[in-house]
């Protein structure tokens, strides 16, 4: 039925369901799978971003814990938390070393807030931002941990500097190095809450740090440290939960929260991020597509009417014209407002219309003058055994007048043609193709003479393996071209063949000028053979320029072909 239907009607339909259908259709589903792509990639972006936040926190927790440690091994410490005399020089240098090593540790770790170190002798030392408060609780833990290093949660001290703060802290006892039970100090590093919550902090949303009884460790809003968060069910997810992403609704607003468990604590990490925040960044990118799609529509439209207006309005009013010229009417004629094949049709419908009318037989002539354009292009085409024949002619009358370097010449030209049209092979043996580079180097030596040497070596095994044809001669060119040109020397060329594993590699070495820097794959030649290589296998095969002192050093790497399907298909390819 649609055959039946005019031009017009079946450019319509055409249009609407072949350009605008789909075009719609595939932009939407464009649009809601990149919504969701975007979206994943955002929640992957926020675990990827808790991951470094965990890192870095336990960083932090584990340099704390090797400050710990080096105090139980340091002979300073030792000294400090047994000795008894004050005033000793031994007790004196020992501080002074405790010193250097804290200032250090201070200047170096900014989250650090200041250091205790209390003796069995009763010795103190405080290191640091003065502050006060009470941590009973905190000796207390650190006995019950003999030796083990203890984590506080987030507690309020007054500080000496600037009021009251929130800090965490290490407490632990300080062992005799020789009686591993026996105490001999405590030391308790506390560490700045607000600082190290600056350098956690994520891009999107907001991150804490809770402990198992759901009590805030980290958090960038001071006023919760040290409370209990307010959402019991958000409490029994960070703590029991198994899934590591977790919904919820707060204010009108959706949630997406993140956690991390933070190995060798009691600790969970968290980042919460309003799902507003997470749509932010797709807003732009869906409002991009959509935009796209109506646009795409419109220059459909556009087109549309374009085409109507330049093409199809014509194409009926030469209808409407032919239709009156079969009805007898010859005063036909179509208004010609181009150049174009419609533009060309209108004006050969009107010269038509005038031919019939002078009764000329433009006809006849027209067809005789198209066959004597065929005469001509059949007259003009050359049969290449045509040429084998004449050079095989010209080879032999150069022998009968004794000149056999020329005819030597003309056989290798001959060779090279042949070889070059190869019947509209693309595929030949390696075998083949040294044959053809040996005649296309003896024609070159025949001109360079003593100025050009070269060597062929081939092994046995890959002689009959198959690869595409004129790969090396390219090649070769490029070393006497370029590599030789006025070199003070006998260029030399060396060719090498042989097998790795299931490839081929050859190798084109010349002793010439070599690669300038940088600038060994911006020649026709290697951009041609590169992109064949790509075309016909891909990686890993392909072309290598290797680094040498002196030349250059071209490698070819192919894979190994033996049979006639496998050369086939690697045909297909290319």
């Amino acid at each position: 039925m649609m055959r039946n239907w005019d031009l017009k009607k079946k450019f319509l339909i055409i249009f609407l369901v072949l350009i605008t259908l789909p075009t719609a259709l595939y932009g939407l589903l464009i649009y809601n799978q990149t919504t969701e792509v975007l979206k994943n990639q955002v929640e992957k972006d926020i675990l990827e971003r808790l991951d470094k936040d965990e890192q870095n926190l336990l960083s932090i927790i584990r340099d704390v814990e090797s400050m710990s440690s080096y105090m139980i091994y340091n002979d300073d410490f030792r000294t400090f938390f047994t000795t008894t005399e004050e005033t000793s020089s031994t007790y004196k240098n020992s501080v002074k070393g405790m010193k250097g090593y804290f200032t250090f540790q201070l200047m170096s770790n900014e989250y650090i807030s200041s250091i205790l170190l209390e003796g069995r002798n009763g010795n103190r030392l405080v290191f640091g931002e003065p502050v006060s408060g009470d941590e009973s609780a905190l000796d207390e833990a650190a006995v019950e941990g003999k030796g083990s290093p203890i984590w506080s949660d987030a507690y309020s001290v007054t500080s000496g500097w600037g009021g009251e703060k929130y800090v965490i802290s290490l407490s632990r006892l300080i062992n005799d190095l020789n009686r591993i039970t026996d105490p001999i100090g405590m030391v308790r590093i506390r560490l700045d809450q607000e600082k190290i919550t600056k350098s956690l902090e994520v891009k999107q949303g907001y991150y804490l740090v809770m402990s198992k009884s759901g009590e805030i460790i980290l958090h960038p809003n001071q006023e919760l440290l040290g409370k209990k968060y307010d959402d019991p069910a958000f409490v029994e997810w960070v703590n029991h939960g198994e899934e590591l992403v977790y919904d919820f609704s707060y204010n009108d607003h959706d949630y997406k929260a993140v956690k991390k468990r933070l190995n060798g604590t009691n600790w969970t990490s968290v980042v919460i991020v309003d799902e507003q925040d997470l749509v932010k960044e797709l807003l732009t990118v869906r409002n991009s597509i959509r935009n796209m799609i109506i646009l795409l529509l419109l220059l459909g439209a556009f087109a549309f009417y374009g085409f109507y207006r330049s093409y199809i309005k014509r194409v009926i009013e030469l209808t409407d014209q032919t239709d009156q010229l079969e009805k007898g009417n010859f005063s036909a004629n179509v208004n010609v407002t181009s150049n174009d094949e419609i533009g060309r049709l209108g004006s050969h419908f009107n010269k038509m219309v005038k031919t019939i009318e002078r009764h000329i037989d433009t006809e006849y002539k027209l067809k005789i003058r198209q066959k004597e354009s065929e005469l001509n292009a059949l007259q003009n085409q050359i049969d290449p055994h045509f040429l084998y024949n004449t050079l095989d002619m010209i080879r032999w009358s150069a022998r009968l007048e004794n000149a056999m370097e020329t005819g030597q010449q003309i056989e290798r030209l001959s060779k090279v043609f042949r070889m070059n049209l190869n019947n509209g092979k693309t595929w030949v043996t390696i075998e083949e193709e040294m044959a053809y580079i040996t005649s296309y180097l003896e024609l070159q030596k025949s001109r360079l003479g003593e100025r050009l040497a070269y060597f062929i070596f081939i092994d046995d095994h890959v002689k009959k393996s198959f690869i595409m044809k004129q790969l090396i001669q390219p090649l070769v060119e490029n070393s006497i071209q370029h590599g030789f040109k006025e070199l003070p020397r006998q260029g030399v060329i060396t060719i090498r063949c042989y097998q790795v594993e299931e490839q081929v590699w050859i190798e084109v070495i010349d002793n010439g000028w070599g690669f300038e820097k940088d600038k060994h794959d911006t020649g026709l030649a290697m951009k041609n053979i590169k992109e064949r290589l790509a075309i016909a296998f891909g990686p890993p095969f392909g072309i290598q320029v290797l680094e040498t002192k002196q030349g250059a050093i071209v490698r070819l790497i192919l894979p190994l072909l033996w049979d006639e399907n496998t050369r086939e298909n690697a045909g297909e390819k290319s």
